[in-house]
C-alpha cells in the first residue's frame, strides 16, 4: 500500500472509523448530521461555497416545523447528532434555540461545526445551556494573512475573540464541556506555515485538533492536490502534529491521510473493512431530504416533509441500498467511494447539488 502510514497509525484509523459515541444500543443506534440552512457568510477557497455558481442560488432556512418534527422523531434514536453538515448553522435565525432539542431528547453526544464568525453572547449562553459535547471551529491558518486569504469574508481577530469568549464563558460556569476543537484543512497556501498554526492552537488552549487535507466539494477554488511535493509535506506535518499533541496533551481527534490514492483497511479477521453508513447514519438537509452520507449524489432515500422516520428507515429505498452495499462492499475511503456517485454526476458535483435543492414548504403540509 502506497504511503507512509505505520501499522500503529492504521490501527488508529480503524479505531476512529469504528468509533460510535457512545456505544450503540437498541434504542440509540444513529449518527445524524443535519444542516439547518443552505447558506454561509464566507467563501472559503477549499469549500464548495467558493463555487462561482453558488451566489445565484436562493437561500433558505429549514422551517421550524420541519426541524421540530425531525428532532421529535429522530433524536430519540440517536447516539450522536451534529447540527451542521455543509453550511454555517449560525446563519439560521433561531439556531441557538434549536440547540435545546439536543438536551430535551437527551442525545448522548452532540456537536456543531462553525466558522466561528457569528457567535454572539446570547448564542454562547444558549450553546452552553444545551450541554453539548463539542464545538468545532474551522481555522485554516495560524496568521491573519494566511487565514483571511483562505477564508474570504472572515476576520481573524473576530474569530479568535469569539473562541476566547466561548472558552471563558464555559470555564466561568465550571464546565468541562463542550470540548473545543479546531479543524484545519491543509492546502498549498497554508502547509508551509503549519508550525504557526500549531502555536496558535496552543495559545488558544484547544482541547482537540482535527487536521485533514482538501476534499473535493464541487467547483471549489482549491481542490485536492496531486503534487508529490505537497504530499511529502503532509507526511512531515503528520510527524510534527503527533509530537505536538504528545507534548501539549491536546487530542488529535481526526486522521490525516498521507496520500491522494485510496486507503484500504482490514479487520482483525483479515476481511476488508467496508462502509456501514446505511445501517447507522443519516445526513439530513434543510429541505428535509435524507441521504446515507454527505457526499451522496444518487437519489435521496426519503424526505421528512412527507415521510416519518420509520417510513424512511424501514422503507424500500434504504432496504435496497443495504442489499447493494452488502453485495458491492465499498471500502472505507470516502474520497474514493465506488458507490456514492450518480451516473449523471461524472464531475462529483454533490456539494452544489445539495445547496441547489428547492426549499420545503414554510408550513407543515
Amino acid at each position: 500500500m502506497a504511503g507512509t502510514c505505520t501499522e500503529e497509525e492504521l490501527t488508529t484509523l480503524r479505531r476512529m472509523l469504528e468509533w460510535r459515541a457512545p456505544a450503540p444500543t437498541d434504542a440509540r443506534l444513529l449518527n445524524v448530521f443535519m444542516d439547518q440552512n443552505n447558506k454561509c457568510n464566507l467563501r472559503c477557497l477549499t469549500c464548495g461555497f467558493s463555487d462561482a455558481r453558488v451566489p445565484a442560488l436562493g437561500k433558505y432556512d429549514m422551517p421550524r416545523w420541519l426541524y421540530d418534527r425531525i428532532a421529535a422523531e429522530v433524536f430519540p434514536h440517536c447516539r450522536h447528532v451534529c447540527l451542521s453538515l455543509m453550511t454555517e448553522p449560525f446563519m439560521t435565525r433561531d439556531f441557538p434555540d434549536r440547540l435545546m432539542a439536543l438536551r430535551e431528547y437527551e442525545v448522548p453526544f452532540s456537536e456543531v461545526h462553525t466558522n466561528g464568525t457569528l457567535l454572539t453572547a446570547r448564542a454562547i449562553e444558549k450553546t452552553l445551556d444545551a450541554r453539548m459535547n463539542r464545538i468545532i471551529f474551522s481555522i485554516d491558518g495560524g496568521t491573519k494573512a494566511v487565514y483571511e486569504g483562505l477564508r474570504p469574508g472572515a476576520r481573524f481577530e473576530q474569530v479568535l475573540a469569539n473562541w476566547n469568549a466561548l472558552r471563558s464563558a464555559r470555564d466561568s460556569r465550571g464546565q468541562t464541556l463542550p470540548a473545543l476543537r479546531i479543524n484545519h484543512v491543509l492546502s498549498e497556501p497554508n502547509i508551509d506555515t503549519f508550525d504557526r498554526f500549531l502555536a496558535l492552537a496552543e495559545e488558544l488552549k484547544a482541547d482537540e485538533l482535527g487536521v485533514r487535507t482538501v476534499a473535493r466539494m464541487s467547483e471549489a477554488k482549491i481542490q485536492q492536490s496531486t503534487d508529490d511535493a505537497f504530499w511529502e509535506k503532509v507526511r512531515a506535518v503528520r510527524v510534527s502534529l503527533a509530537a505536538f499533541c504528545a507534548r501539549t496533551g491536546i487530542r488529535n481527534s481526526s486522521f490525516l491521510r498521507d496520500r491522494p490514492t485510496p486507503i484500504e483497511l482490514t479487520l482483525d479477521s483479515g476481511e476488508a473493512m467496508t462502509c456501514r453508513y446505511p445501517w447507522d447514519w443519516l445526513s439530513i438537509y434543510p429541505n428535509g431530504d435524507a441521504f446515507p452520507c454527505m457526499a451522496w449524489s444518487r437519489p435521496r432515500i426519503g424526505s421528512f416533509v412527507d415521510q416519518t422516520f420509520e417510513e424512511i428507515w424501514n422503507g424500500a429505498a434504504l432496504a435496497e441500498l443495504r442489499r447493494e452495499f452488502e453485495a458491492v462492499r465499498p471500502g472505507v475511503d470516502c474520497l474514493h467511494c465506488t458507490i456514492r456517485k450518480a451516473a449523471d454526476d461524472p464531475d462529483d458535483d454533490f456539494f452544489f447539488r445539495k445547496l441547489a435543492m428547492p426549499p420545503p414548504p414554510l408550513q407543515r403540509p
